[in-house]
């Protein structure tokens, strides 16, 4: 195993730690004893391409994990965002660092600068997807 693939393995287990914990609420670990095979997110290289941003839907919480991955120097460092649809706005959504050491809440200076990268990838997001229907559009009227 590389080095890469043993920080991106950390990454991933420290992840699930931290997707479990701050999902009990919602039963969450008693849908995992009942579905053993859920499948959680792979962390991989892949996920440092430009603007890259995935996102793992929690059974019971009607949201989930919206997560994007940095390279730091030799290490890599992992962004989590769980939101819910239950959540009246951005500003109730909570920012997570995850390292291969643990996870952590973001606050005050450094969740605003995660939530911002957060925004700025949704919206590029949101004109990648308008501009593949235009493009679907287009192909359209073509034939």
């Amino acid at each position: 195993m590389s080095r890469v693939e043993g920080n991106c393995a950390r990454l991933e287990q420290n992840f699930e730690k931290l997707i479990i914990n701050r999902s009990k609420f919602c039963g969450f670990d008693e849908y995992l004893t009942e579905n053993p095979d859920f499948k959680f997110p792979k962390i991989t290289e892949d996920l440092l391409e430009p603007d890259t941003q995935c996102f793992i839907s929690i059974p019971g919480m009607f949201g989930g994990f919206a997560y994007y991955l940095e390279e730091m120097g030799d290490k890599f460092v992992l962004y989590a965002e769980q939101s819910s649809r239950m959540n009246h706005d951005s500003n109730d959504y909570l920012y997570f660092e995850i390292t291969e050491s643990g996870g952590r809440i973001l606050k005050s200076k450094e969740r605003e600068m995660v939530r911002k990268k957060f925004c700025e990838l949704a919206k590029k997001a949101h004109e990648k997807h308008l501009q593949k229907l235009k493009a679907m559009r287009e192909s359209e009227r073509a034939i």
